[in-house]
C-alpha cells in the first residue's frame, strides 16, 4: 500500500544541517527525509502537549534566544511586567557572546500560560522554547 506524500523545501544554516546530517548517521536513518518525518512527529508532539492547558499550573518556561537580536531583550522583559500574575521568577544566564537562556518559573492557568507562550514563540532571535510542567498541589 503507497501512501501519498507532499514535498516540501527547507532552508537551513550549513552547521545545522551538517548536525542533523551527523545525527542521521548516528541515528542509522535511511535518509535524510526519514529522520526529518521522525523529527516533525515529535515536534507536532510537543507543541500539542503545550496546548489546550487547563486548570492552575507550575513548572517552568526555558528560552534559548539571541541577546543581541533588535529588540528581543526589551520584549522578555516586556513580558515580565505583563504577566506578573503567572511568572513567579526569572533565572537569566548568558551562554555566549550572543546567546542567553531564561528560566521562566510559572505559576497560573493553562489559559495564561499558553497566552505566555504564544507572544515568545514568535520574537525574532528565540531559537527554542520548552515548557514543562509539574504536578503541585494548590
Amino acid at each position: 500500500m503507497t501512501q501519498d506524500v507532499e514535498r516540501m523545501s527547507v532552508t537551513l544554516p550549513p552547521s545545522l544541517l551538517a548536525e542533523f546530517d551527523d545525527v542521521v548517521e548516528m541515528g542509522q536513518y535511511d535518509s535524510r527525509s526519514e529522520a526529518t518525518r521522525d523529527a516533525l512527529r515529535a515536534f507536532v508532539t510537543e507543541f500539542t502537549q503545550q496546548t489546550g492547558l487547563s486548570g492552575t499550573l507550575s513548572g517552568s518556561i526555558v528560552v534559548l534566544y539571541e541577546h543581541d537580536h533588535s529588540g528581543v531583550s526589551d520584549e522578555m522583559t516586556e513580558l515580565q511586567h505583563d504577566f506578573t500574575e503567572t511568572i513567579i521568577a526569572v533565572h537569566h544566564v548568558h551562554l555566549s557572546d550572543h546567546l542567553c537562556l531564561e528560566s521562566i518559573a510559572i505559576d497560573g492557568t493553562g489559559e495564561r500560560i499558553e497566552q505566555l507562550l504564544s507572544r515568545i514563540r514568535p520574537l525574532k532571535g528565540v531559537h527554542q522554547v520548552k515548557l514543562a510542567v509539574v504536578d503541585a498541589e494548590h
